[in-house]
């Protein structure tokens, strides 16, 4: 059988919509060798060429970007990287609300009223003086309805608080199996991650992580993030868990919390007013802000925002479809979900050496996102100290989320370490151009240098040349140089003897070594081997934790600054990019 020839009309080398219309169009020319006459622009086989080349395009187009929202490795949209994340298994964490407590006792004044003992009904709502924000008194166990205070000087009760409001919708049951219905709450709101009930005609149902861990025909039903927004409720199909029959009245009881903005810290000094009224034995109304008062006994903290996309990127792909805490990788996906901690760390070896072995102990290493906890005037170097550390009550909270989720293995034990802090001072030398406000470029180092450590997630080293490349970049500097000065080191070179070692705490770059459980810090506060004290402040006046000396200016001229604008060029061009999905991860 013969074969049959086709017309070669496109050259292979021509890849685009526009070299191929010309390829057409050349065809067409030498077809009818009547350009003028059968074949333009504006003719029916010319208007065809076009239509057809814009249909080219979109069909391209929208398979270009199919193929780019199904990784979620290139995917832009937040809907593409929440719906292949839960394929993977993973489910966006939520907002989480702050927590804590009060202390309730008796104000002294009288109170109108029958008996002596008041009644504070669950989900009581009072506001913070200094947030401004919505807090309710949470008893999470069903047989707590309501609290109860005998108003006499000695009596006082501690009852827990969340940040947030109570919402609810209703929806009603098709009796089919697999019932999904989506909650979206109103908008600008966050829902909670750990506070959802689902009650199908008033019987409240357990909520699972997955449709295979409810048993048969159980009253069990599975809560997950939203794919676009809300709530998605799955139901089972009576070999995983009941079926709601038709007609069923499904309730869903969610807290609406606003995260981040809800934590109290110690410096806040907060006050509570109540908004709902308390009960005496009668039922009368009782004005609590009368009847109580009332002081922080837990701090009112750890709540968090819901999981960024970025951070779903990263996680989705380290998602365990085993649903538990086996290893110590399992425990960074967890904790990192939460958005609290601007470094998450774990491992089953945690000693100086790294000598003692034992698999049955996982030791966290957690450092509390700072950004989420200082106020809005302070920087880097005027945080308390302390607030780069986790609380008492802080581990305990984490020992019972991690207790509370259920997915820990059996004879694991979970041993939260305390970071070694270690301190470093930054000193900057400074080339400026002639004509720059030097107090401005100063405000603008200490500014980049504020937000580089804030948002630092290093664990083997601070570079001394990530911090000179920021600095480069502030508009009227022309040489810069940097060197940290470490306060082991200089106790360790005290010691005449010591004069010939190794420095402590730097490298032979100069760079600061991050050790196991080390926490470095650029603060000031002590003194170095000759007596010179750094004190901990940026006040220019005095050494302090960050010291910036300018040199002999530089003159700006024409030659500089075509020097400057090759140099700017040869930045920007043939700099190689990294993705995330080119990173070694291990």
């Amino acid at each position: 059988m013969a074969s049959i020839s086709t017309p070669s009309i496109f050259s292979l080398t021509d890849i685009t919509f526009e070299q191929m219309y010309q390829d057409v169009k050349t065809y067409m020319t030498n077809k009818f060798q009547q350009v003028g006459d059968v074949f333009t622009p504006a003719s029916a086989y010319g208007q065809l060429l076009s239509v057809i080349l814009d249909m080219g395009k979109l069909m391209f187009y929208y398979i270009e970007d199919s193929v780019t929202e199904m990784n979620i490795y290139t995917a832009s949209r937040d809907i593409s990287i929440y719906s292949l994340a839960r394929l993977a298994g993973h489910n966006p964490t939520r907002a989480k609300a702050a927590s804590g407590s009060l202390l309730l006792s008796y104000s002294g004044k009288t109170i109108d009223m029958y008996g002596n003992t008041v009644i504070i009904p669950n989900y009581t709502k009072l506001t913070n003086d200094v947030t401004g924000l919505p807090y309710l008194i949470v008893y999470t166990t069903s047989s707590t309805t309501d609290i109860r205070l005998d108003l006499t000087s000695k009596s006082q009760v501690e009852v827990p608080i969340m940040q947030g409001e109570i919402e609810a919708q209703q929806l009603t049951a098709t009796g089919l199996q697999m019932q999904s219905f989506t909650v979206t709450p109103k908008k600008g709101y966050q829902i909670d991650n750990d506070f959802v009930n689902v009650y199908v005609n008033n019987n409240l149902w357990k909520v699972y992580d997955s449709l295979y861990d409810i048993p048969y025909n159980s009253n069990g039903v599975v809560v997950k993030t939203g794919i676009n927004t809300g709530l998605d409720i799955y139901f089972g199909n009576l070999y995983f868990g009941a079926i709601p029959p038709l007609g069923s009245t499904i309730r869903v009881e969610y807290l609406t919390t606003s995260g981040n903005y809800g934590n109290i810290f110690d410096t806040d000094a907060p006050t509570f007013t109540w908004v709902d009224n308390g009960f005496d034995s009668a039922g009368n109304t009782i004005d609590l802000n009368k009847a109580l008062n009332n002081s922080v006994k837990l701090h009112i903290n750890f709540g968090a925002d819901a999981e960024p996309v970025y951070l779903t990127k990263i996680l989705a792909p380290k998602t365990s479809r085993s649903y538990v805490l086996a290893n110590a990788n399992n425990y960074i996906y967890f904790l990192e979900k939460f958005n609290m901690f601007s470094v998450v760390d774990a491992v089953n070896t945690y000693t100086s050496s790294n000598v003692v072995q034992d698999s049955n102990v996982i030791y966290l290493f957690l450092i509390p996102d700072v950004n989420k906890r200082k106020s809005s005037n302070d920087n880097y170097f005027s945080i308390p100290i302390n607030l780069f550390t986790l609380t008492d009550a802080e581990e305990t909270k984490i020992y019972n989320l991690l207790e509370k989720s259920g997915q820990m293995v059996l004879n694991t034990v979970v041993s939260i370490v305390n970071p070694t802090l270690t301190y470093y001072v930054l000193n900057i030398q400074i080339e400026a151009y002639a004509g720059y406000n030097k107090d401005v470029i100063r405000q603008q180092i200490i500014s980049v240098c504020s937000n580089y450590f804030l948002t630092l997630r290093r664990r083997d080293k601070i570079p001394k040349s990530e911090i000179i490349a920021l600095i480069e970049g502030i508009d009227g500097i022309d040489s810069v140089n940097v060197w940290f000065v470490s306060q082991a080191n200089e106790v360790f070179m005290s010691n005449p003897a010591n004069v010939q070692s190794a420095p402590v705490g730097l490298n032979s770059f100069g760079d600061i070594i991050i050790n196991n459980s080390e926490l470095p810090l650029i603060r000031g506060g002590w003194s170095d081997r000759s007596g010179y004290t750094y004190h901990d402040t940026t006040d220019p006046s005095v050494p302090g934790s960050i010291n910036i000396v300018f040199g002999d200016d530089t003159n700006l001229n024409l030659n500089m600054e075509l020097h400057n604008w090759n140099v700017q060029n040869l930045h920007n061009s043939n700099i190689p990019t990294v993705t995330v999905s080119n990173v070694n991860n291990s």
